[in-house]
């Protein structure tokens, strides 16, 4: 039986693989469901803002709230991960590309924009990490079977 090894305690291989498991889809889907809830409803709740970042925050967080809520519900792939980074990216940058195109953006739309952005390629990235992390673990522990 494979163990995965810490300074404090031998933890079985299969434990700590459910426990990656479980960070990685509820936990870390929980903050990315929040993220992309905050951005779909808090311009529609406000009506704050230029019509051009509050469509743009709607179908953006319309879109990851389908693909977080089937992360959380069936469990996630790197697949979802990179949808999730790559909104996250949008958005860090759509205030100011909708800004170039001579759209108003407001200061309140472009702050929410660059928060949740910034929280959604974090967890994107940590996501990723932990999958690596997991996959490596299984990985060697495959390799002490006989």
């Amino acid at each position: 039986m494979a163990t995965y090894h810490s300074h404090h305690a031998a933890v079985p291989a299969a434990q700590a693989h459910d426990y990656r498991q479980g960070v990685h889809d509820q936990v870390i889907g929980l903050v990315m469901f929040a993220a992309s809830a905050a951005l779909w409803i808090f311009p529609m709740a406000t009506h704050d803002g230029a019509k051009d970042a509050q469509v743009n925050e709607a179908v953006i967080g319309a879109i990851l709230m389908f693909v977080v809520g089937l992360r959380i519900y069936r469990g996630s792939t790197w697949r979802s991960d990179i949808v999730v980074g790559l909104a996250g990216l949008w958005m860090l940058v759509s205030p100011f590309v909708l800004g170039l195109q001579d759209a108003a953006v407001d200061n309140g739309s472009r702050v929410l924009d660059i928060a949740v952005g910034a929280v959604l390629v974090v967890t994107s990235l940590i996501s990723l990490l932990i999958v690596r992390a997991d996959r490596r673990a299984t990985d060697a522990g495959a390799e002490l079977k006989p």
